[in-house]
């Protein structure tokens, strides 16, 4: 077994084998800070931007907006984007990339419903006393009926008696 010490050029390989993987090396933290700005919706364009004129400054906010931007109600509940109009009061939360604000989520605040459109129908009916003749021609037509209920009964049983009379035949 060779019990040479270490040369210097197997020291320094060694040192740099541990460094490039880190053994010494601490652990890097990154920290994001989320921000959140209220105001009102001047312009809004999905999975692009969204720009809001804030009670605080004079000049309109551009945000950028991507697929992963939540949209939600005050209870929390998922918004369409398809609900969000200019003039809307929101409370948006980015994060600052560089000289980018990325929106994560929007608070839409007091959305409002969406409106139904009922139709309604009212009759109105009054009552008043039949005169003399309606009656008459009240009465005649009910007379008709019964007649001509009658005769349909009667067609029935002849048709039935014939009917009974050809399957005996058969």
């Amino acid at each position: 077994m060779n019990t040479k010490p270490f040369s210097s050029c197997a020291a320094a390989w060694v040192a740099s084998v541990v460094f490039a993987t880190g053994a010494f090396a601490e652990d890097t933290v990154v920290r994001t800070t989320t921000t959140s700005s209220a105001g009102a919706i001047e312009q809004f364009v999905p999975n692009s931007e969204i720009v809001l004129r804030s009670e605080t400054t004079s000049a309109p906010v551009r945000y950028s907006v991507t697929r992963e931007t939540q949209f939600v109600d005050d209870a929390g509940a998922p918004v369409a984007v398809e609900r969000i109009t200019s003039g809307a009061p929101v409370n948006v939360e980015y994060v600052r990339q560089g000289d980018r604000m990325i929106v994560s989520r929007v608070v839409v605040r007091n959305v409002a419903p969406v409106a139904v459109e009922r139709r309604t129908t009212t009759t109105t009916t009054t009552q008043r006393e039949l005169s003399h003749r309606e009656k008459e021609q009240l009465e005649k037509m009910r007379e008709a009926e019964k007649d001509h209920a009658e005769k349909v009964r009667e067609a029935d049983k002849e048709r039935a008696e014939e009917f009974r009379k050809a399957r005996e035949d058969d």
